[in-house]
């Protein structure tokens, strides 16, 4: 009776599921151990074999509803995914392209320099010179302070002043205004004499307004490459200013747009990139997926849409070919229905009583490992028992409630072949921090990680017996102490730091002591090596494999 008091005493949490258990009556542990789980929570067969018939007719109706949607859903996606890669090659051609005619705009301000803007054939030479060879259709123009143009590269007729259009008179204003480069609308430039845009930078020296560079790119030069990307007849390119206006668009139109009022501009306004169907366009009413894609470093945006009939016709002909292949597999499903209605109905049994043995090994494993750590536990009273030196008592009383602790973690989580570190480790050590009066400051930083169980008892000593030596030496007769544990994984190794803020490890070394031997027997069955030093403190150092080496110990 003294004996089973001192064990309640001395774990008062852990003895009383042991004694409810025994109060089981034996017919229903018989049962139980039979089962492997309680008479109320057993494993009925499976009522597959006796449904799959019933449903599986219906499954049949809904395989070809399934296919269609599936291949819809496809179709769609590959559209928006071809459109959005459409408008990424959209985007890299024209900041290629805005890039080359932002450096000619350069070269033929810094050609003009301190020289009058005017009419001389000297300038005109140098400012062919400077600009080098455009693209085919570009034309560059220079103009004066009054908006007068007074070369360009297209010839003596388009000389005149910019005020004679309204819409020339606005980007030239925006410029005088004092803003550095402007793109104009789609058809603003008349003077180009088709479809273009015109990008123009403005001209001064030491803030003061002298003049304008432009160049005027025909909407002709998206051709090329919406040709090579193969988008169909009735898809198109397009080329936005960041406040919606259309300046380039293959095919062209006849009247400049605002594209600020339809449902995918927001879009533009939030995201680098994206897509949006549209069910009807507002410049040629057909239904498109169209993508955008915001040019870097430039206030334009680069638009493709393709036209959903031309991805619906992709759709149709996959649906098409897909018929022709999940016609015969569903003959062969009909016909397999049977042999595996049959093979079911056989197999469920079975799989029913190898449920039935796992859940009884499980069972039995947790029972075990349940009953070892309370065989444990009386082991432990009867060394409380012992008139043994404090010192040596409470350091075996330590290792053994580390072994405790592991077999209790064990069970609780019915981890038979891992062990969760992070809980197990934080347990021995706040045990241990709860024996000793000092108030000492744990920093636990355990990376949540899992470890063999044959590696989770050897660790476990060897934090019981760091930690126990900072409590004992590095703390002793101190008000106050800060200890450290931190635990990681390096590639294939498990590092373990212990730290202290005590005198260090000379003020305390016991060589030859238990606890040294013991870790360095732990660390030697772990297959690690451990160091030991002095900063600010003792500074304990242990790396281990992940995988454990298997190596006899001393």
């Amino acid at each position: 009776m003294f004996l089973v008091s001192a064990y309640r005493k001395t774990f008062p949490q852990c003895s009383q599921p042991a004694r409810r258990e025994s109060l089981k009556p034996e017919r229903v542990v018989r049962d139980e151990v039979k089962t492997g789980l309680p008479r109320a929570a057993r494993v009925t067969r499976p009522a597959l074999p006796i449904l799959l018939t019933g449903v599986f007719a219906l499954v049949l109706l809904a395989v070809a509803g399934l296919i269609v949607l599936e291949n819809y859903r496809n179709a769609l996606k590959e559209g928006e995914a071809r459109a959005l890669s459409s408008a990424h090659v959209v985007a890299a051609h024209l900041e290629w392209m805005i890039e080359a005619s932002d450096q000619a705009l350069r070269r033929i301000e810094t050609e003009v320099g301190d020289r009058p803007i005017d009419a001389s054939p000297n300038l005109a030479a140098d400012l062919s010179r400077a600009v080098g060879q455009l693209p085919a259709g570009f034309q560059y123009s220079l103009l004066d302070d009054a908006g007068v143009i007074r070369f360009s590269s297209a010839g003596g007729d388009v000389i005149g002043n910019v005020s004679d259009n309204q819409s020339e008179r606005a980007y030239f204003a925006r410029l005088k205004d004092g803003q550095e480069l402007t793109f104009t609308r789609l058809l603003d430039n008349e003077r180009a004499g088709k479809p273009s845009f015109t990008v123009a930078r403005r001209i001064d020296r030491d803030g003061i307004f002298r003049g304008v560079a432009s160049i005027t790119i025909p909407n002709e030069s998206l051709d090329g490459f919406w040709a090579s990307m193969g988008l169909g007849p009735n898809s198109t390119i397009l080329i936005i200013r960041d406040d919606g206006w259309l300046i380039a668009r293959r095919p062209a139109t006849t009247r400049p747009i605002d594209l600020s009022t339809t449902a995918w501009y927001p879009m533009t306004r939030q995201m680098p990139s994206g897509f949006y169907h549209s069910p009807v366009s507002p410049i040629d009413g057909h239904a498109r997926i169209v993508a955008f894609w915001k040019v870097s470093g430039w206030p334009l945006i680069a638009l493709a849409a393709i036209a959903q009939e031309e991805i619906l016709d992709q759709f149709w002909r996959n649906l098409f070919s897909d018929t022709l292949v999940m016609l015969p597999l569903m003959a062969l499903l009909v016909l397999g229905a049977f042999w595996i209605n049959r093979l079911l109905y056989r197999t469920a049994v079975r799989n029913e009583e190898l449920e039935q043995a796992v859940e009884r090994n499980r069972f039995l494993l947790r029972e075990i490992h349940h009953r070892v750590k309370n065989n444990l536990q009386a082991v432990l009273a009867l060394v409380r028992l012992q008139a043994l030196p404090v010192d040596a008592r409470d350091d075996m009383t330590r290792r053994i409630a580390a072994m405790i602790a592991v077999h209790e973690q064990i069970y609780q989580n019915d981890q038979f072949e891992q062990v969760e570190v992070a809980p197990y480790a934080t347990k021995l050590i706040t045990d241990i921090a709860s024996g000793y009066e000092t108030p000492v400051v744990l920093d636990l930083r355990l990376q949540t990680l899992t470890v063999d169980r044959e590696q989770a008892l050897p660790l476990g000593m060897i934090i019981n017996e760091v930690v126990s030596n900072s409590f004992k030496y590095a703390f002793i007769g101190r008000q106050s102490g800060k200890l450290s544990v931190e635990l990681r994984e390096d590639d294939d190794n498990l590092s373990l730091v212990i730290r202290d803020d005590g005198p260090g490890i000379e003020a305390f070394n016991r060589t030859g002591g238990m606890g040294s031997k013991l870790i360095a027997n732990f660390v030697k069955q772990l297959g690690g090596h451990f160091t030991t030093h002095n900063d600010g403190g003792a500074v304990f150092s242990l790396e281990v494999p992940r995988v454990r080496v298997p190596q006899q110990a001393a």
